[in-house]
């Protein structure tokens, strides 16, 4: 795509200057080392660098325009912005021609659920004509460890959707984006709230601070925009009041627009019974635990804003499949049940625990914390798995520059206070291999943190490594 500097900034609701007419712009981003020739490169003050240094860079790469927060010299023409994490965002829906509001566009957000949510979204919509960004759906994509990429990420795969012929456009949305206004122009169409727990309080310096984040995607939706929320939540009332626009919300314990009734946990499967408007229909969900339930409902709320019926929603809740990563079983040669999970905070790693407790004589759990993050949770979580598991098994998740021992210390401060039994072993391989040696047929082991991840970042290395490709190819399940 090509845009004249001039329309590109006034677009984009900033001040523009004749002399920009005759400037082409080919193409945007923040990181100096994606620069191209003809790029409007955007300066701004990250978390941890400051891209105004790296400007002479991007002339180098040839940049034909910067956007700056200061007064910088340099030999191309720039924009003076006020912050650059929203100029960026604005700049970047300019360039790309707004494609969100052509596009029936979902933001998911929440502590938990948001993956699984998105992906039965997309499923009862139609997964041809919609284009998913998710945790999973961006590995896929090569971009490792985002959940929500930046903005002019964001934009260009939206653009893409639309040329390819989706209709629908669905948006995994992290609190640290709406916090680094990566979504800030989206224009959504309905915005879902899942829950809020225990996490990200590496970033966020509270609970508060958190919720804060989350609720800015209500706050920016427009009038005609529905948002979409969890009822059972303690802080719904909060997401509600924040919204705007229309509001439809959902709940398996209290009354709500759309519940699920007589809720049925099975090993592998949960039957319900899905009400709205007065009608009622039954579903056979093919995913366990009640979680996965809170997850279909916020997906029937969205395809009734879309104008399915709730026979068609419940039709496709019965043919949906779990997410790789996400309770996804295999089976040990001993004949023990293995489930992946991407559970890695304290809510999620209980929710996991409590569903598969009552349909397995012997739970084992396999666990870690990740490193350079919430050190809190870490003995949360070992008092969770010690409590409720029969074995855990400390081990490795992401340690980056942390000492994995140091790591597995804090969790097993947690799980002390507990009669658990556990083992330390770092080596996540032994870990596992070591957890299949005491499972027996009718028993689970739970591996839990890695769930579709391919890789274990050790300091600043993404070495290759998958949970399920191991057991795999050591041929220890299948």
């Amino acid at each position: 795509m090509k845009r004249t500097l001039f329309d590109l900034v006034q677009s984009a609701g900033l001040a523009a200057r004749s002399e920009w007419r005759g400037i082409e712009i080919t193409g945007i981003t923040e990181d100096s080392r994606q620069v191209r020739p003809g790029c409007l490169f955007v300066a701004i003050r990250g978390l941890a660098d400051d891209g105004h240094r790296h400007l002479p860079e991007a002339v180098e790469r040839g940049a034909a325009a910067a956007a700056a927060e200061e007064e910088v010299e340099s030999p191309i023409p720039c924009v003076r912005v006020t912050d650059g994490r929203q100029a960026l965002a604005a700049l970047a829906a300019a360039f790309f021609g707004d494609p969100t509001r052509e596009l029936f566009t979902v933001g998911v957000t929440g502590t938990k659920g948001k993956t699984t949510a998105c992906h039965l979204i997309a499923h009862l919509l139609g997964e041809g004509e919609t284009c998913l960004v998710t945790t999973v759906a961006n590995e896929e994509r090569g971009l490792r460890a985002v959940t929500t990429p930046a903005s002019p990420v964001v934009q260009e795969t939206a653009r893409q959707a639309l040329e390819s012929g989706r209709r629908n456009f669905v948006l995994e949305v992290s609190s640290a984006a709406l916090a680094l206004h990566r979504t800030d122009a989206v224009d959504f169409d309905v915005a879902v709230f899942t829950n809020l727990t225990h996490d990200h309080l590496d970033f966020h310096t509270s609970m508060a601070e958190y919720l804060e984040a989350k609720l800015l995607l209500f706050r920016g939706l427009k009038k005609e925009a529905c948002a979409v929320v969890n009822a059972d939540d303690p802080v719904s009332g909060t997401v509600l009041a924040a919204s705007p626009g229309e509001r439809l919300t959902y709940a398996v314990h209290v009354k709500a627009d759309v519940q699920a009734l007589c809720v049925r946990p099975r090993a592998r499967e949960t039957d319900f019974t899905l009400r709205a408007g007065g009608e009622e229909v039954p579903v056979r969900l093919l995913l366990p635990g009640e979680h996965n339930v809170y997850n279909a409902l916020a997906a029937a709320c969205t395809a009734l804003r879309k104008g399915l019926s709730l026979v068609e929603i419940a039709g496709g809740l019965e043919s949906a499949r779990s997410v790789v990563g996400r309770y996804e079983f295999l089976q040990a040669r001993s004949g023990a049940t293995v489930v992946i999970d991407f559970a890695h905070s304290p809510d999620s790693l209980e929710r996991m625990l409590r569903s598969l407790r009552p349909f397995y004589a012997k739970v084992i759990c396999v666990f870690g914390c990740g490193g350079e993050s919430d050190r809190k949770k870490r003995p949360i979580m070992g008092r969770i798995s010690g409590g409720l598991a029969d074995v855990s098994i400390l081990t490795c998740d992401n340690p980056k520059s942390e000492d994995p021992a140091g790591i597995i210390d804090e969790i097993e401060e947690g799980i002390r206070a507990t009669e658990g039994a556990y083992e330390r072993i770092p080596d996540r391989r032994a870990a596992i291999r070591r957890a299949l040696d005491l499972a027996e047929r009718g028993d689970v082991v739970l591996l839990a943190g890695k769930g579709h991840e391919t890789y274990q970042i050790v300091g600043k290395e993404f070495l290759p490594y998958s949970d399920a490709e191991f057991l795999r190819q050591e041929d220890l399940a299948h």
